[in-house]
């Protein structure tokens, strides 16, 4: 996943708040999943930004340390490649 990238979720998935961040299910494949905290910003982002402005804003409020965004894009991609996000285009 790219930092000009917009994601949004699938119509078909949905979050329940948790303390570690959010439960997903997807009722396309009744698959269960863990959300980490650290990706919600991206995901209810709902393509409105692009993902490298969100972490800079995250890194730059602290939220977030600059070394995780590559893994997190990574994992954002993961989530794409199973349906759970989308891109916008």
């Amino acid at each position: 996943m790219r930092r000009s990238d917009r994601v949004r979720l699938d119509e078909a998935v949905a979050l329940r708040p948790e303390r570690f961040g959010a439960l997903g299910y997807s009722y396309r494949d009744r698959q269960l999943f863990f959300i980490d905290g650290r990706l919600l910003p991206f995901i209810d982002s709902d393509g409105a930004r692009p993902l490298g402005d969100i972490a800079d804003e995250l890194v730059a409020g602290g939220a977030l340390e600059e070394s995780a965004v590559p893994r997190l894009l990574t994992v954002l991609e993961g989530l794409r490649r199973r349906g759970v996000v989308h891109v916008v285009v």
